[in-house]
């Protein structure tokens, strides 16, 4: 590969911080309301027009094993409700369904009244260090080229984008080969007929097989959208052996998959019967949903093992009670997911400490675990309790004046519980 010297410049510091979120999904929207909640100067920086991440991004439309944990993933729901943007996900009544612009709705005046400054349309390039520490971040956008200053950083990009350009050890995917979750483009459908939400699991599968269509994902799945009479969000895409840290291998996913949906609503209105006479598309989701990045390193890194033991540390700050769920990797070993349910079992404050940053956490899917471990705590509603975790603790360390391994791990916890409004982890 050549190279080429990119020209020096200054660079203009455009904003000074106590607290810096990168990404405004589930765990850097928590994050950041959290810690402004807590007293601290808060900025939020997300590289999408829009906050929300996986969720209106993506058009994943569930949140996902959030009911237990009280506290944000709680006020989410009634905050969706009052509008009329919630319901109850019909095969899975302790998830919830949603609809995405009730949901950037929600998000956008959350922000505005925990006061949580918002800079979207900005994207993290690098990163500045002195020794162990980050002075803050380089982002590009319309703006140009821009530097902000940050006591703490929190990293909720999905990928570790932060932490990678930080310097920060990083696992992709399982150990074998490297091998990734494949990913899944979403589509939002309309002029459905069909009472689905009635209809047994696998029954969708029937349909779309029987109009000729073989989707990449075999478990196809239609995901309400409340208040939308006949209109659903389609879950029937895999896009195998591409790698969402690469721009190449997303811009191929997206081609393959906007194809593959097309095709897929035309077999069904031409072929389906008379539920689905009158489907279209209506679009497909803004960006293609990610299920598996980079995984930082951390000081503890959660295993399989922990899954299977239930285990429960000390330091314990989300318990998880979602199970394995790994979709394969490899499609000759089938189109799905395999997984098994485990015992609920506790992530550690350690496993968003970053082993080679120490101003810096993790939240979200990027923390650090195992492959396996990974299919477990990475969904929204887990993603959810992480970030409130990372949020309260860089307030705590900005008002401590230490970094954010330094702070009274038992006061984040109890700190936590009142947050939450449930019994402090043990």
């Amino acid at each position: 590969m050549t190279t080429i010297w990119e020209a020096e410049r200054e660079i203009p510091v455009v904003r000074e911080t106590d607290v810096l979120v990168c990404g405004g999904g589930p765990a850097g929207f928590a994050a950041a309301v959290t810690s402004a909640r807590a007293g601290a100067k808060t900025l939020l920086i997300e590289r999408h027009p829009f906050l929300g991440g996986v969720w209106t991004a993506a058009s994943l439309s569930l949140i996902i094993d959030g009911v237990h944990h009280g506290g944000f993933n709680a006020e989410l729901l009634r905050r969706l409700d009052k509008i009329g943007g919630v319901e109850p996900y019909y095969h899975h009544k302790p998830w919830s369904a949603f609809d995405a612009e009730a949901m950037k709705h929600v998000l956008d005046g959350w922000a505005e009244e925990s006061g949580v400054k918002v800079q979207l349309y900005t994207s993290v390039v690098a990163a500045a260090k002195d020794g162990r520490r980050l002075s803050g971040v380089f982002t590009e956008s319309k703006s140009g080229r821009e530097f902000v200053r940050a006591k703490v950083v929190v990293d909720a990009t999905g990928d570790g984008d932060v932490a990678a350009r930080a310097g920060c050890a990083y696992e992709k995917g399982r150990p074998s080969d490297g091998g990734m979750q494949p990913m899944t483009l979403f589509a939002r459908i309309g002029g459905l007929r069909a009472d689905y939400r009635s209809w047994p699991r696998g029954r969708i599968v029937e349909i779309v097989r029987a109009c000729g269509w073989e989707p990449s994902y075999e478990r196809v799945t239609l995901l309400p959208q409340p208040n939308q009479p006949g209109v659903a969000i389609l879950m029937a895409t895999h896009l195998y052996g591409v790698d969402g840290c690469d721009a190449r291998d997303l811009t191929r996913a997206e081609q393959i998959a906007r194809a593959e949906l097309l095709r897929g609503v035309k077999l069904l209105r031409e072929r389906g019967g008379p539920d689905w006479a009158d489907v279209f598309l209506i679009e497909t989701g803004p960006f293609i949903g990610v299920r598996e990045g980079r995984r930082i390193l951390g000081r503890y890194y959660l295993t399989e093992d922990d899954l299977r033991a239930g285990a429960r540390f000390d330091d314990g700050i989300c318990e998880v009670r979602f199970n394995v769920d790994v979709h394969h990797v490899d499609p000759k070993k089938g189109k799905g997911l395999w997984g098994y349910k485990v015992n609920p079992y506790q992530v550690p404050y350690r496993c968003l400490q970053p082993r080679d940053v120490d101003n810096l956490l993790t939240a979200g899917r990027c923390i650090s675990g195992s492959h396996v471990a990974h299919g477990s705590y990475r969904v929204t509603g887990d993603a959810v309790a992480l970030g409130e975790a990372a949020g309260l603790a860089a307030a705590l360390a900005v008002q401590g004046g230490c970094d954010p391994d330094a702070i009274d791990v038992a006061e984040l916890k109890a700190r936590l519980a009142e947050v939450r409004g449930v019994p402090a982890a043990v």
